[in-house]
Order: C-alpha cells, then sequence, then structure tokens
C-alpha cells in the first residue's frame, strides 16, 4: 500500500507542478505585455520628441528659404550701384542656399524616421491587440477546462451525483406521501357502507328538522 501512496503522491505533485506552469503561462503573457507597453510608451515619447525636431527643422527651412530669397533680391538691387555689396549679398544667399539644402536633407530623414517609429507602433499596437485577444481566449478555455474537470470525479460526472440526489430525494417524498395516505386506504368497502348509511340517516334528520320547523 506504501507504495501506491506513494506513485499517488508523485503522480499528484506532477500534476500539481503542470498546473502551476499553466497558471504561470498567464503570469508570463502579462509581463511580457506589460514590457512591452513600456517600450512602446518610450517610443511614444520619442515619437513626440521626433514632432518637435521635425517641426523646429521645417521652420528653419521655411526661414533658409525666406532668406535666399531676400539676399537674392539684395544683390539683384545691389549690383548695378555696389559690385562689393553686391558680392556680400550673392555670398550670403549662397551660404544659406546650402544651409537649407542641408536643413532640408535633415527634415527628410526625420520624416522618415518618424514615419518608420509610427508604423512601427502601430504593429507593436496590433500585435498587443492579438495578445490581448490570445489571452482572453486561452484563459477563457483554461477555466473552462477546470471547470470541466471540477465537476468530474473518478470518472462520475458531479451532475449525475447530484441528479441521482435528486432522484433519492424524491423517492423518499414519494414514500413519505404513500405513508401519510396510508390510513385511510385502510377503510375497506364494508365499513364504507355502514359510513354512507349513517351519512344517509344524518341527511334525512336534519331535512325532518328543517321541514318540521317550516310547519310552526
Amino acid at each position: 500500500m506504501r507504495i501506491f501512496k506513494r506513485i499517488n503522491a508523485t503522480i499528484q505533485s506532477n500534476f500539481n507542478s503542470f498546473l502551476d506552469q499553466i497558471e504561470n503561462h498567464e503570469a508570463l503573457v502579462t509581463e511580457a505585455m506589460q514590457e512591452v507597453r513600456a517600450a512602446s510608451a518610450q517610443a511614444t515619447a520619442r515619437l513626440a520628441r521626433l514632432q518637435q525636431d521635425e517641426d523646429k527643422l521645417a521652420g528653419r527651412l521655411a526661414d533658409l528659404r525666406k532668406e535666399t530669397t531676400q539676399w537674392k533680391e539684395r544683390a539683384l538691387h545691389a549690383g548695378a550701384q555696389d559690385e562689393a555689396r553686391a558680392l556680400e549679398c550673392v555670398r550670403r544667399m549662397t551660404r544659406t542656399k546650402e544651409e537649407a539644402a542641408s536643413t532640408e536633407a535633415q527634415l527628410a530623414k526625420a520624416r522618415e524616421l518618424r514615419a518608420r517609429l509610427v508604423d512601427d507602433l502601430r504593429g507593436i499596437q496590433s500585435k498587443l491587440d492579438e495578445l490581448q485577444r490570445k489571452k482572453h481566449a486561452l484563459a477563457t478555455r483554461q477555466f473552462r477546462a477546470e471547470a470541466m474537470k471540477a465537476i468530474q470525479s473518478d470518472g462520475t460526472s458531479a451532475l449525475d451525483e447530484i441528479t441521482g440526489i435528486f432522484d433519492r430525494w424524491e423517492t423518499r417524498v414519494s414514500e413519505a406521501e404513500g405513508y401519510v395516505a396510508g390510513p385511510a386506504l385502510l377503510t375497506d368497502d364494508f365499513e364504507r357502507s355502514y359510513r354512507e348509511k349513517e351519512d344517509h340517516e344524518t341527511l334525512r334528520a336534519t331535512l325532518h328538522e328543517l321541514l318540521t320547523e317550516s310547519e310552526r
């Protein structure tokens, strides 16, 4: 008997360990999703900073293009009157034009980086939504399996046992009802004939009294 107890204890221990692993799956998934959400939050904050940098670059590019146009107009205006002044305007026009080209390239890279980050965040959110749905589905299946297992005992359904309890209860109630009705069934036909005759005589006596009172 001891060896069977040890085997049963080993099986029960392994089964409990297996259940622990199943239960830990949800905890592991939840923890992993929390980490992904934290990373997503950091990326979102980074996206906001990228947007600010992009706005600054776009503003700077607009200013440089405006300055380039202004220096060009100044060079044309001073060209006929003061060549040295016109050459300085051209030099500054060239400088702002080169800076505008560099700023435009930086803006393009910033926009590209932001677009990739937006796509990544959308992908992360989509994956999180998918994982959340899978988590809920698996949790529901697990709870259902555990509920079905809980109503099973030694191959016999607990629902069947409950049905048996109701059947035995109904049998006892029926027996009690039969016991209560039993004494009434003990009256035989011989006694019933006497009772009917006595009842009939009682009714005739009552009728006679009524008729007598009505004649007075």
